[in-house]
Parts: structure tokens; sequence; C-alpha cells
């Protein structure tokens, strides 16, 4: 063995160390399907990546009777949680110890610019005889209730309990969110990590699983052992990162082992097994530093899915063994030389499938794009200028795939009436295709994530009128133009609520208020403390029992606006970082709704602008029906680029069609097959039709030239290398997802029908292409 063989052979081990040194990989499917089409669905995409939105936990712990979880185990529960490296914070939904303190030190200096949305209409309420009446019985009972202490030190600022006004007439919504506990307790937990940290948050899950064990185990005393749930964007990544690492893994495993034992049954030789099987290796981790240095990260899906690059790949030295092995070592250079027109012309109609890919839209397909245009480039180099000189050595094996040479044979003999047939095959599809219809719901692709949001359905339900994934959007450059938009929208869905379309929405008042309404409260007030009404307040403190010389003044000076910084750097910030996303020049409101009718509210907004309605499920199947749109256009454009190419090759319509006919006869008879089994069809679809032409069309193009001048040869070669890319794409039927099977089931039947159809569609060509 000479030194260049040597070097080869050392390349896939220094590429190997290259991949785990090097590249970054990504499993959250986030990365890989989702992309917002403006601004506003990009920095929500973001924060719900890596955001307060990402990094909490919602948590039940389930007793199994009819009364809650007692306080004294949560209490202890949240202790372990807390303790635990990389928690924040652990708290029940809806509790705030802090709250009475914080309105006062708080809100309790702006009391005269935070009392309403609307002071026109609520200002002649407030200081008419009743209103002054009902704020002084108010102030009685506050000061009688178990926080009197602190309302005690609210009223010398604030007698009329002004600042509390917003949070009474909201009725303070966030505990209004909350249902009755029966039989349960809730927790909220978060994070320091972001909720696609998968480590971290795998890390974090495995050390709340074992704190509430140890606790639960410990309460046998009392021969009650409860049960802990959670839900939230962590459980979701890790539980998908483990379904994406066990497909990579068995896909990659069953792939390898079929190839290797197909090459061996077909080559029959081991020395020929390492020399491909290398080639594959550099092709592979050439494939993946590509992506890594493109991207800045390698997405699992695209490795899965480019596991079946290998059966793709390795069809180039299929075809210059097959040939180089039935003549003289002297003469294999000059043999695969000749056959390489054809094996470029294949790569290049490959190519052009997999940049339609690309093109799609479909975030993770850029990358799978990338992936297997660097492999096939990768594979046909070294097939032409490095594997002639591996196989000299090698003594001459003739090439016996099973039934091919049948086949071939079974067709000329017969190749008028399998016309006959094909035709007829072809007209039951085409009448097929009026069953077809398009896949609604993109959730459809993921149904083996189906228990996580089962589980997620029913914990939420536990905490919140809520409906979950479903909000107005407010968008703006700044929180002020932002907030002013939303005290807009209270009054639009305040009318929804009126006509029953919205039973109740979660908005950031009384939390927040723009400078704008807080300076037009602070202006209007003024003109109603004047001595009538001051006069009109301290009679009916004293009907009331209460300290006139305390209580009867009117101290609301003018402030300066209360800003968002001010109102994070308390414990409100639990209740508000979640639905105010700011960017480097936007701004993001979320607006929480409760039971509603979606058309009504997006009829509703439709005149506001940077307001929408937002739906995440609305948003994934506008994104399928984008990319099935996207799919069929480039499904177009690539059948019209790979015609060209081979009219530029051959200046032969009769040529050119019979080349391409084997690959696009086959994708619409899958087609219409699949339409008989009545099942949906989606973009997903359109691209394993994609696949199948840009693939198939290589088996056209070599049946067709039959460079190496062996019509039989080159039929065996074929059907080689269709077992291989056949076999690559079978091995993801083993995988968890959906999604990986549809496209795995669509590819297979194409490639094996393309095959077949060559020698009917094509007439077979004794003599080699020049």
């Amino acid at each position: 063995m000479n030194w260049r063989i040597t070097g080869f052979y050392l390349v896939p081990p220094l590429l190997a160390l290259a991949v785990m040194a090097g590249v970054h990989f990504k499993t959250d499917l986030s990365a890989f399907i989702i992309a917002g089409d403006n601004a506003e669905e990009i920095l929500l995409a973001s924060e719900m990546q890596s955001g307060v939105l990402s990094r909490r936990y919602l948590i039940t712990v389930d007793s199994g009777q009819q009364h809650s979880v007692p306080a004294a185990f949560m209490q202890k529960l949240k202790t372990q949680f807390k303790a635990i490296d990389g928690v924040t914070d652990v708290w029940s939904p809806g509790q705030n110890t802090d709250a009475p303190e914080t309105l006062r030190t708080l809100y309790g200096p702006y009391a005269g610019a935070w009392y309403s949305l609307d002071p026109k209409r609520d200002l002649p309420q407030i200081f008419s005889g009743q209103g002054l009446m009902q704020r002084a019985e108010l102030l009685k009972n506050a000061l009688l209730s178990p926080q009197a202490t602190v309302v005690k030190k609210m009223a010398v600022q604030d007698p009329l309990l002004l600042a509390l006004n917003g949070f009474k007439a909201q009725g303070v919504q966030m505990q209004q969110t909350l249902k009755e506990d029966r039989g349960y307790s809730n927790l909220m937990l978060e994070t320091a990590m972001a909720g696609l940290d998968v480590p971290q948050q795998k890390r974090i899950q495995t050390a709340i699983r074992a704190a509430f064990d140890v606790l639960n185990n410990a309460n046998n005393v009392s021969v009650e052992h409860y049960q802990l749930a959670m839900t939230g964007v962590p459980i979701f990544a890790v539980a998908t990162q483990t379904l994406i690492q066990g497909d990579i893994q068995l896909v990659s495993l069953l792939s390898a082992i079929g190839l290797l034992i197909l090459f061996m049954l077909v080559f029959r030789s081991f020395s020929a097994l390492l020399q491909v099987s290398s080639i594959l290796s550099i092709v592979i981790l050439a494939a993946i530093l590509t992506t890594q240095l493109v991207f800045g990260y390698v997405h699992g899906m695209t490795v899965a899915i480019g596991s079946t690059l290998v059966g793709i790949c390795i069809d180039y030295p299929i075809h210059a063994i097959a040939h180089a092995q039935t003549v003289k070592p002297e003469q294999r250079l000059s043999v695969i030389a000749r056959i390489w027109p054809s094996m470029v012309l294949g790569g290049i109609t490959t190519l052009v499938g997999y940049i339609a890919l690309g093109a799609s839209g479909y975030p993770g397909f850029q990358q799978v794009a990338v992936y297997a245009t660097s492999g096939i480039i990768v594979s046909l180099l070294l097939t032409r200028f490095v594997l002639p000189g591996l196989l000299e050595p090698q003594s001459s094996r003739p090439l016996n795939v099973p039934l091919v040479a049948i086949w071939a044979t079974f067709c000329q003999r017969f190749r008028p009436g399998l016309m006959g047939v094909l035709a007829v095959l072809l007209m039951a599809s085409l009448l097929g295709l009026k069953s077809l219809h398009w896949m609604e719901d993109m959730q459809e692709l993921t149904p083996e994530l189906n228990y996580l949001k089962q589980n997620d359905k029913r914990i939420r339900e536990r905490m919140t009128s809520i409906e979950p994934g479903r909000f107005v959007l407010i968008a703006d450059s700044n929180i002020e133009a932002a907030l002013q938009k939303s005290e807009a929208v209270y009054k639009v869905l305040d009318k929804l609520k009126q006509s029953k379309d919205l039973t109740e929405y979660y908005g950031l008042y009384p939390w927040l208020l723009s400078k704008q309404q807080q300076r037009l409260n602070q202006a209007l007030l003024q003109d109603y403390l004047s001595p009538y009404h001051l006069l009109r307040w301290r009679q009916a403190l004293t009907q009331q029992g209460l300290s006139v010389e305390k209580l009867g003044h009117f101290n609301y000076p003018q402030t300066t606006p209360m800003t968002l910084e001010q109102v994070l750097a308390t414990p409100i910030k639990k209740l508000l970082d979640n639905r105010v996303v700011q960017g480097a020049n936007q701004t993001l409101i979320m607006i929480w709704l409760a039971e509603h009718q979606p058309e009504a509210v997006k009829a509703a907004l439709a005149t506001l602008d940077g307001v929408q309605y937002f739906s995440q499920r609305d948003l994934l199947n506008n994104m399928a029906r984008d990319f099935t749109d996207r799919a069929q256009q480039l499904l177009f454009v690539g059948l019209v680029v790979i015609i060209l190419l081979l009219m530029s090759r051959y200046k032969n319509l009769l040529n050119t069609l019979q080349t391409l006919l084997p690959a696009v006869l086959s994708a619409f008879i899958v087609l219409g097959v699949w339409s008989f089994t009545g099942a949906a069809i989606s973009f997903l679809h359109l691209v394993g039709f994609l696949l199948v032409v840009a693939i198939c069309v290589d088996y056209g193009i070599f049946y067709q030239e039959n460079r190496g001048g062996d019509i039989t040869l080159t039929y065996q070669a074929m059907g080689a290398a269709m077992l291989t890319s056949a076999l690559a794409f079978a091995s993801l039927m083993v995988s968890e997802s959906t999604s990986l099977k549809i496209l795995s089931g669509i590819v297979v039947m194409g490639l094996l029908l393309g095959f077949l159809l060559c020698p009917i569609i094509i007439k077979p060509n004794h003599h080699p292409v020049a």
C-alpha cells in the first residue's frame, strides 16, 4: 500500500475529529421547522426559544383525592426545587406575598396617574356623592382587613385609594385566571437556562423528579403518594431531542448495516466495501462540516435525513466499480472517465432537486440542501479522481443483481403490452387525483408528540382559563408606542365582551400604563380636586367614622410617569416579563384571551395598525400552506431546469422526454396510489416527489446514454444503485418521526418505479453516446 492510499484512509478519522471538535448540533424542532415571515413572528420565535417564555415550567402535583395537596408538602417541595442548580425561582401561580407592599410602594405615589384607562368616564362617577361614599366605605373595610398595616400607609398619601382603582375594576385579572384547586396543587418554576438548552434542562428535569420522589416517598406515613406532571417548552425540547437522537442512531445504524450487507452481496469484495465505505465516510463528514461552516450549527434532523445521502452518493462509485471490474486494471481509469459525463449530469439533476428543496422556505431543508449539495459534489470528485487508483490492484468480478436481467429481458420482449399496462396505471392515477386533499393541520405531522400535547392541555386547564397559543399581538418601535396601542385595543376587547364574543382578556393594565395615559389622568384629576369635592369627601369620612384630620385631604401632586423598568424591578415582574418582548428595534406586547370567537376578534382588530390576532396553530398551518404552494412551484421549476439540462445534452426532444419520463411518471403513479389511501398530502409529499424526480432522472440518463457500451451491465449497475438508495430511504421508516416516514414511503416507491420504468419507456441503446 503506497503513501497515497495510506493518506486516503487517514482522511475519515481526521474529519471525524474535526466534526467532534468543531460542530455544534441542535435538536429543537422549532429551529428546523418554524420561520417567521415578518419581524414580529421572528422576534416572538426568538423569545419562545431563549426568552422567559422558554424558561418556565408549569408543574402540577396531584393528590389523587378530592382535597388539595397539603400546603406544608408544597412548601417543602418549593424549597427542594429552589435548591436545584439552575433554578432561579419557584412560586405558586397567582401567589405574590409581596403584592400589598408592592402596591403601596410602587403604585401609591402614582395614584393620581394610575386610576383609569378612561378618566373622562370614571372621574364623574368617582367624585359624585355616591362615589365618594363608596370610596369611604372601601377605605373603612380595607382598614379592617388583614392588610390594614399596608392600607394605613397607603391612605396617608392616597386617601381615595385611587391606586387600587384599576385593580378593583379589573378584578386583579391575573388572579381571575386561576381555577379552583380540586385534588391538585400547582407551581411555576423558572430556570436561568434557555428552554432549548437541552442538556441543562434535561439535568434540571431529572433533579426535579428526584427531589419530588424523595419527598413523596418520605410522605408514606400518611398513606398518600402524590403524582407529579410538568409541561413547558423545556419538556417538549428534551422529549424532541430524545426522539431525534434515537432516530439518528437507529436510522444511521440500520442504513449503514443494510448498505454494507447489500454491497457485499452485490460485489462480493471486502476491499471494494472498505474503499467505498471510506469514500462515503468522507462524503458525510465533509457534508456535516460544510453545513456547520454555512449555518454555524447542524440540526439533528439534517443528519437523519442526510443519512439517506449515503444511498445517493454510493450510486457513483457503484457505476464506476461495476464498469471497472469488467476490464483489465490498466483500462479502469479510462472506462471510469468514459462514464464520467453521465455521472456529472446525473449529479447535477439531483442537485437541482435538493437546491429546489432548500428554496422551499422550510428552514430545515435549507440545511439539507447544503448538506446534500456538498456531499454529492465530494462524492463525484472522489469517484472520478480517487477511486480509480484504489481499484487497480483488484481482480475483475462481474456484477449480478438478482432479477434485474430477467426484468430487462421481459421488458424488451413485451414492451408494447407493458406500455399498455402503464397507460392503464396512469389513467387510474389520474382518476385518483380527484380524491386528493391537503393536510389542514400541520400538527398532524407530529402525532408522536400527542402525549405531550395532551399533558400540556391538562395542566394548563388546571391553572388558567387562558386559551394557550392564542393572544392579541401588538408591535411597535418602543414600549411607549406599544402601550398606547394596547390601551386602544382594550376598548375594542371590552366591546367584544359586551357582545359575548369574548369572555375575558388579560392585558397589562393595571400593572402597566403608557406615559401618555398617565399624564392625561393627572391633568384631568386636578379639575376634580376642588374645595367642593373635598368637603363632600370629608362628609363621607365622617359618616363612616373615619378620621377627617388624617384622611380628609387630597394629596395628589403631579409626578413623572412611571416606566417599565421601575415595574420590572419589583415582584410584579413575574406577571409581566412573559408578555412584553423587547428587541433592538421593536417591542411586542401580548394580551391573553380567555374563551373567544376567533373570527370576531380578528374582524374587530382588523383596522388597528400593528395589532394582530395571533394563533400558534394558525401560524403553523399558514406555514404549511405557504410551503405547499412553494413546493408545487419549485417542483415545476425543478422539472423545467432538468428538461433544459437534458435538452442541452441531447439536442433532441424525444431523447429528453424519454430520459425524464420514468422519473416523472413514477412520481405521478405514487401520487395516484396515495390518493386511493384517503390520507391527506402535505408539502412533505411534494418534497418527496421532487426528490424522486431528481434521483430517478439519473437512471434515465445512464440507461439512455449507456456510455459503457453494455446495456445489460449498465442496467445491473442501475439496479445496485437503486437498491442502495431505496434501502437508505427505507431505513427512515423505523424512525418515530411521522415526517421522516412520509418522506421515506414516497421516495422508496418512486425510486423502485423509476427503475422499473426505464426499460419500458426508453428503447435500449446498444451504442454508447459519444
